[in-house]
C-alpha cells in the first residue's frame, strides 16, 4: 500500500483555480458526466482499456476516486469552466506503486469538445503545482502511449522529462514514461 497523508475525509475541500478553470473534488452528481466522457471512444482512443461501457462502471469509479481523496487528501479533480456546472473533464494524481516505488501517477481526460484550447495543460499544471506543494516535491509519473502526441506535449509543458528506460508495457500496450521530481521520495 502506498503511503498516505490520510484521514482527510470530506471535511477537507480542495479547490484549485487557474486563469480559466476551476478544479475540485468530484461530486456524486458528476457521475453522469464521468460516464459520458469516459465512455466516449475519442477520449479513450489511446487507452481503450480505460473506456467505460456501463453507467455502473462510472459509479464504481467515482467511489474509487472518492476513497482516494479520503485516504490520501488528493486525487482526481473535476475540471470545470467557471460558467458551467458540468465538468469538462478530470485531471489529478493518484498514489501508485511503480516498480516497487511509491509515486504519484498523473491522469487527465477531457471531453473531446474541449481539446485544443490549452485546458489540459492548464489543468495539469495546476494539479502538479498542488501536488508539489502538498507533498513537498513528490516523484510524479506520467505514462503516455507513443502515438499520443497531445498528452506528451501537455506533460512536457508541465515540466516532466522523458525517462529513458522507465517505459513499460501497460494494459493497452507500451507506454513511455515522463517524470518530475524523480530523485525525491514520497
Amino acid at each position: 500500500m502506498a503511503p498516505s497523508i490520510g484521514g482527510f475525509g470530506r471535511d477537507v475541500e480542495t479547490t484549485l483555480q487557474t486563469e480559466r478553470l476551476i478544479l475540485n473534488r468530484p461530486r456524486g452528481e458528476d457521475v453522469d458526466t464521468m460516464f459520458r466522457i469516459l465512455s466516449d471512444r475519442r477520449t479513450t482512443r489511446h487507452n481503450p482499456g480505460d473506456a467505460l461501457n456501463w453507467r455502473e462502471e462510472a459509479e464504481g469509479l467515482f467511489q474509487h476516486w472518492d476513497e482516494q481523496w479520503d485516504r490520501h487528501g488528493i486525487g482526481y479533480f473535476a475540471v470545470r469552466l467557471p460558467d458551467r456546472a458540468e465538468p469538462i473533464g478530470f485531471a489529478g494524481v493518484k498514489h501508485v506503486l511503480f516498480d516497487g516505488r511509491a509515486v504519484l501517477n498523473l491522469y487527465c481526460r477531457l471531453d473531446h469538445r474541449f481539446w485544443n484550447h490549452g485546458y489540459g495543460t492548464e489543468a495539469v499544471r495546476a494539479v502538479v503545482a498542488h501536488a508539489n506543494e502538498l507533498f513537498e516535491l513528490p516523484p510524479l509519473l506520467a505514462r503516455v502511449r507513443p502515438g499520443n502526441t497531445a498528452s506528451a506535449r501537455i506533460v512536457l509543458a508541465a515540466g516532466f522529462e522523458p525517462a529513458q528506460g522507465l517505459g513499460s508495457q501497460g494494459e493497452d500496450g507500451y507506454e513511455d514514461a515522463y517524470v518530475l521530481n524523480w530523485t525525491r521520495n514520497l
